[in-house]
């Protein structure tokens, strides 16, 4: 619609600390969600600088 790309930032393990079955990977969740947080900021910054120039 804008004709700008699309980046999609994927993050597993949503429900650990909801679902208590997949509480053995609230480690490996962290980790994930830092990557995802640092992979969203990344392309929203990236999307910006395209947009200022």
């Amino acid at each position: 619609m804008w004709g700008l790309d699309l980046t999609i930032v994927h993050r597993p393990f949503t429900l650990v600390g909801v679902n208590p079955a997949l509480d053995a990977f609230a480690e490996a969740a962290a980790e994930l969600r830092a990557n995802a947080e640092r992979d969203a900021v990344t392309a929203g910054r990236t999307l910006a600088a395209s947009r200022t120039a």
